[in-house]
């Protein structure tokens, strides 16, 4: 029996996708597939798996992510699904022990800094965009171009608020780094 579920999560909010997925995997509900906003499940044995989630380092089509996820295979973890361009989905049955994709801090922190660059990289982006339809509103004065300009300030708040989250996360990472050493 299959399920197809649509949930929204921001990329800052990928321990709270895990824990979504690892809820419903506690159900007995295991992914098998995903996209933007878009989760399909098969009906399974409960707490069967337990599933992590990684910004990839290079992108999904790089050989060194290639590599790197058949070495998680490797380790016993399957690769479920990659989307938009490096957010890999990996579950590993739970009877095999913990399942930890970051076996330290700096390798968290280094996590963290890839999303905080890949949501810099989207509010430039989004911020010309707003610029070029804000001259172009001032040029013609089409009503759908201000509609475009509201929606990438809308959403330039809503990446500032994920960088600023983010932010906080590496500093509360490198506060327990220097706890630690």
């Amino acid at each position: 029996m299959r399920k197809v579920m649509h949930k929204l999560f921001m990329g800052w909010q990928h321990e709270k996708e895990e824990n979504w997925l690892n809820e419903m995997a506690a159900k007995g509900w295991n992914l098998v597939d995903t996209s933007l906003c878009r989760y399909t499940f098969e009906k399974s044995t409960p707490g069967e798996y337990q599933y992590r989630l990684e910004l990839l380092e290079h992108g999904a089509k790089s050989q060194k992510s290639k590599e790197y996820i058949q070495f998680m295979e490797d380790t016993g973890a399957e690769h479920i699904a990659t989307w938009f361009n490096g957010w890999a989905y990996f579950r590993k049955k739970v009877e095999d022990g913990p399942f930890e994709l970051f076996s330290d801090i700096d390798s968290r922190v280094a996590h963290f800094k890839r999303i905080q660059k890949v949501l810099i990289l989207a509010l430039i982006c989004e911020l010309c965009a707003g610029i070029a339809q804000a001259f172009e509103y001032a040029a013609t004065g089409m009503k759908f171009s201000l509609g475009i300009v509201v929606f990438a300030v809308v959403f330039a708040i809503v990446l500032v608020w994920g960088i600023v989250k983010i932010r906080k996360q590496l500093r509360r990472l490198k506060e327990e780094r220097n706890i630690r050493e």
